[in-house]
């Protein structure tokens, strides 16, 4: 079973996510609590981590979200009764997903100028004309 690189887990944990398992089928499920005390869970690929939570940030509609809980209002312990609140948070989670991607993605492009030379560098003369 693949596991996340702990470079992501450090991450995640940066950013209060916690790894809660892995599938069979190569994917893991990561969770954390939103300002209304959800425990919001998503299940992503392991591999191309960065991209599938991107995806998954980028498909997450907050409106649907919170329209799947206004029904449990009253009968689900936890769930606020404020259709506000509810709107609020699904907003809130979105941020969540949105925050975590950058932040992988930001790590993925950190990965990738450490594969450059050390010593590279730019000359402005290189990209200017005339004097400077």
């Amino acid at each position: 079973m693949k596991e996340l690189e702990q470079r992501y887990i450090d991450i995640l944990e940066e950013n209060d996510w916690n790894v809660s398992s892995y599938t069979e089928d190569g994917r893991v499920e990561i969770g954390k609590y939103s300002p209304a005390e959800e425990d919001f869970s998503i299940i992503v690929d392991v591999e191309n981590f960065p991209e599938s939570v991107r995806e998954y940030a980028n498909n997450f509609d907050a409106d649907e979200h919170a329209e799947m809980w206004i029904e449990a209002r009253g009968r689900v312990n936890g769930v606020p009764n404020s259709i506000r609140e509810l709107i609020e948070d699904a907003e809130a989670i979105k941020e969540m997903l949105n925050e975590l991607a950058d932040a992988l993605e930001m790590e993925n492009n950190m990965e990738e100028l450490k594969r450059y030379p050390e010593n590279c560098y730019y000359d402005i003369s290189d990209i200017t004309e005339g004097d400077v």
